[in-house]
C-alpha cells in the first residue's frame, strides 16, 4: 500500500479543517464589515489582531467539522456529500450570526435551541430587512457546496481494514486536542475570549459556530429563573418605592477622594463567624481587626452567594445573581452589564485582576474581564514563589508579591481585584509554626489559614500604601467557606474601607456586596444617584436605610436593621429572626411581616426578571430617585 493510500485518512481531514478554517475567518472579516460601527473606535489593525487571537476557537470548530466528515471516509461520494453539507452548515451558522448580532450586539448562544424552532420566521425576517446580504450569502453557500463537492469526489476513500479503527482513534485524538484549546489544560469555553481585555474586541474573537457547539452540549447548564410567590405589580412598585425613597440629600464634600487608586480585597472564604471583630471568640486576624478601627465599615455584611464569580458579580455590579447560581458560565454572561469598574476604566484607570488559583477556575478570570478587568492574572502566570502550592493554588504571599510587581508596572490611577488562594484549603506553608486556636483538628487548621492570610493581607496593603498613599482598599469576603452554622452565618462577611483621609466611622447597619459598588462610586466622584446609574445597592454616604439579601437551600433571606425575615419560596412559609451579637434568634414574626416580605419578594422579582432578561440596566427606572 502506498505512503499516500496510507495517510489519505490524514488528507481528508485536514482538506475539510482548512476549508472550514478558510470559511470561519472569511466571515469573521464581514462579520467585521456589516458590523463596523460597532468596531469603529478601534483601528483595523486591532481588529485584524482579535479576529485571529480566537484561533482557538477557530481551529477547534474546524476539526469538529473535518471529524464529522471523517465518519463518513470509507465511501468516495458519500463523504463528498457529507463534507460539503457540513461546510454549508458552518456557513450559515456564521452568516445567521452576524444577522443576529446586527439586530440583538450579542453572539448566538443560548438562543440557538429558539433560533431552531423559529427557523422559517428568522428566515423571512432576515430576507426582508438584510435582502441584499441574504441572496448574497445564498449564492455564496450554492458555488461553496458545488466547489467543495467537486474537490472531495476526486479524494479516494479510505480502506476499511485491521488499521481502520486505529485511524479514528487517532482523529478523535486530534479533534479533541484542538478541542481543549491545543496546549491548554482546560477545555474551551466562549467566556475564555474576555482575556482579550476589551469586550467588543472579545466579540470578534469568538467563533460563532463554536458557540453554538458548546451551548448546545451544555444545554442542561442554561439557567432558569426560580418561581417565587406570587406579588402583583401594585405591590411590587410600592414595596420598591419604599425600598428606595431614603437618598439622603447631603453634600460628600467631605468623604470626596481624589482619584484614588482603588484596590478591591476577595479574601477568599473569610466568614465572618471565624473573625474576632464578629463574635469569635481568638483573635484570628490581627491585622484585619486592627484596620477595622481605622476604616468605614457597617456592623458587617451580607454575601450575595457561594460562589467567587457570585462575588464579584454582586459587589462590581451591584446587583442580584440568580437565586442559588453564578452569571459566569451560563447564557447570562453573555449580557452587558454596569459595573464599577468598567466606570473606573472609562475615565483612565489601569485594571486588573489577580487570584492565587487557576485562572479559569469556574471562569473566573474571563468572567472578571467581561466585567471591566483589563487583565487577569492566575496561578500559572506566577513563577517566581516563597512557598509550595495548596491543593487549590497559591499562597497569599507569593500572589501579592505577584500582584505588586505589576501594580508598578501599570500606572496611577489604577484599580485592581484580588482574590487569593490560601483559605481556599487549610493548610499553612511548610515551615510555619501553626497556633491553637480551637481544640478540633480540623477547625484549627482552619483558623491557621485564616491567620497566615491575615498576615499577607497586612504586609501587602501597608506596602502599597507606603508606596501609593492614596489608594483605597476595599476588604471583604466573596464569600464564606466551612460555616456550619445557620444560613445567615452562612453569609456574614467582614467588610471595611480604608484610606488614610477617609475619617473612620462605624455604621450601626447591615450592608449587601451590592452596596460596594455605589458606595465605592460615592467616594471617587461623588453622588452616585445624580448619574443615574442601574445599581441596585446603596451607599452609605449618600443612602439612609439598607437592605441585604441572601439565598440560600431554597430559602430566600431578607435583612433590615437587626432582623431576618426568611421565605421558603416553594411553601411561601416564613420564619423571622433578630440578630444579637452576630448571630440570629429565632422570634415571633412582628405585624409588619406582610410589609417586609413584599419588600424581599417585589426586589428579588424585578432582579430576577430584568437578570434573566439582559435588561439590568433598567434597574434604575424602578428607583424613586427625586
Amino acid at each position: 500500500m502506498g505512503i499516500g493510500l496510507k495517510f489519505s485518512y490524514l488528507k481528508k481531514f485536514f482538506s475539510v479543517f482548512f476549508i472550514a478554517y478558510i470559511i470561519v475567518i472569511g466571515t469573521k472579516f464581514l462579520f467585521l464589515y456589516y458590523s463596523h460601527d460597532t468596531f469603529s473606535t478601534f483601528s483595523m489593525q486591532k481588529s485584524i489582531w482579535a479576529i485571529f487571537l480566537g484561533y482557538k476557537f477557530d481551529f477547534a470548530s474546524s476539526a469538529i467539522v473535518a471529524f464529522l466528515a471523517t465518519l463518513f471516509d470509507f465511501h468516495k461520494k458519500f463523504f463528498a456529500w457529507i463534507s460539503s453539507f457540513l461546510l454549508l452548515m458552518l456557513f450559515f451558522v456564521e452568516i445567521g450570526d452576524i444577522l443576529y448580532f446586527n439586530e440583538s450586539s450579542r453572539h448566538i448562544g443560548y438562543e440557538i435551541t429558539d433560533t431552531l424552532t423559529d427557523a422559517n420566521s428568522l428566515f423571512m425576517t432576515a430576507y426582508s430587512q438584510h435582502t441584499v446580504f441574504t441572496l448574497m450569502a445564498l449564492l455564496v453557500a450554492l458555488l461553496l457546496f458545488l466547489l467543495t463537492f467537486k474537490w472531495f469526489a476526486k479524494l479516494e476513500a479510505v480502506e476499511v481494514n485491521r488499521f481502520y479503527i486505529l485511524k479514528k482513534l487517532s482523529l478523535i485524538l486530534l479533534t479533541v486536542f484542538f478541542i481543549r484549546g491545543m496546549t491548554q489544560h482546560i477545555p474551551l469555553n466562549p467566556w475564555q475570549v474576555n482575556q482579550i481585555g476589551e469586550s467588543k474586541l472579545a466579540m470578534l474573537s469568538l467563533n460563532p459556530f463554536y458557540n453554538v457547539v458548546y451551548t448546545l452540549a451544555n444545554s442542561s447548564k442554561k439557567l432558569k429563573p426560580l418561581k417565587l410567590p406570587p406579588v402583583d405589580n401594585e405591590t411590587i412598585q410600592a414595596s420598591l418605592t419604599e425600598l428606595y425613597s431614603n437618598h439622603r440629600k447631603t453634600s460628600l464634600s467631605s468623604a470626596l477622594l481624589k482619584k484614588p487608586n482603588v484596590v478591591f480585597l476577595f479574601l477568599e472564604s473569610w466568614s465572618g463567624v471565624n473573625l474576632k471583630s464578629y463574635g469569635f471568640k481568638k483573635e484570628t486576624t490581627p491585622f484585619y481587626d486592627a484596620i477595622l478601627k481605622k476604616s468605614v465599615h457597617p456592623k458587617a455584611m451580607i454575601a450575595s452567594g457561594h460562589r467567587t464569580t457570585e462575588g464579584i458579580f454582586a459587589t462590581v455590579t451591584s446587583f442580584q445573581n440568580p437565586l442559588g447560581k453564578s452569571v459566569a458560565e451560563s447564557q447570562l454572561e453573555s449580557f452587558e452589564y454596569n459595573s464599577i469598574i468598567k466606570v473606573l476604566v472609562k475615565v483612565g484607570y489601569q485594571s486588573a485582576f489577580f487570584q492565587g488559583t487557576s485562572k479559569e477556575t469556574s471562569g473566573t478570570g474571563s468572567f472578571a474581564q467581561s466585567l471591566g478587568f483589563q487583565k487577569s492574572y492566575g496561578k500559572r502566570d506566577i513563577v517566581k514563589r516563597l512557598y509550595e502550592e495548596n491543593s487549590w493554588g497559591i499562597y497569599d504571599p507569593d500572589l501579592y508579591n505577584f500582584a505588586f510587581e505589576h501594580i508598578e508596572a501599570m500606572g496611577q490611577p489604577f484599580v485592581v481585584g484580588i482574590n487569593g488562594a490560601t483559605t481556599h484549603d487549610d493548610k499553612i506553608p511548610k515551615g510555619v509554626e501553626s497556633m491553637k486556636f480551637v481544640e478540633d483538628d480540623t477547625k484549627n487548621r482552619q483558623l491557621n489559614a485564616l491567620h497566615f492570610s491575615d498576615k499577607a493581607l497586612g504586609d501587602f496593603m501597608n506596602r502599597v500604601e507606603a508606596k501609593y498613599p492614596n489608594t483605597l482598599f476595599v476588604l471583604f469576603a466573596d464569600h464564606c467557606g466551612g460555616v456550619k452554622g445557620s444560613s445567615f452565618e452562612n453569609y456574614l462577611i467582614p467588610f471595611a474601607l480604608y484610606h488614610k483621609d477617609l475619617k473612620p466611622k462605624a455604621y450601626e447597619v447591615y450592608l449587601s456586596q451590592r452596596d460596594i459598588a455605589p458606595t465605592v462610586y460615592d467616594l471617587v466622584y461623588g453622588d452616585y444617584h445624580e448619574s443615574n446609574m442601574s445599581f441596585s445597592g446603596k451607599s452609605l454616604f449618600s443612602d439612609e436605610e439598607f437592605f441585604a439579601d441572601y439565598y440560600h437551600n431554597g430559602v430566600l433571606g431578607w435583612v433590615e436593621h437587626d432582623t431576618i425575615v426568611e421565605v421558603n419560596i416553594a411553601t411561601n412559609q416564613n420564619k423571622c429572626y433578630k440578630i444579637v451579637n452576630f448571630k440570629d434568634q429565632e422570634t415571633k414574626c412582628q405585624d409588619d411581616i406582610m410589609a417586609v416580605k413584599n419588600r424581599a419578594l417585589s426586589f428579588t422579582k424585578t432582579s430576577q426578571e430584568l437578570l434573566f432578561n439582559g435588561k439590568t440596566e433598567e434597574f434604575k427606572n424602578y428607583r424613586n430617585i427625586k
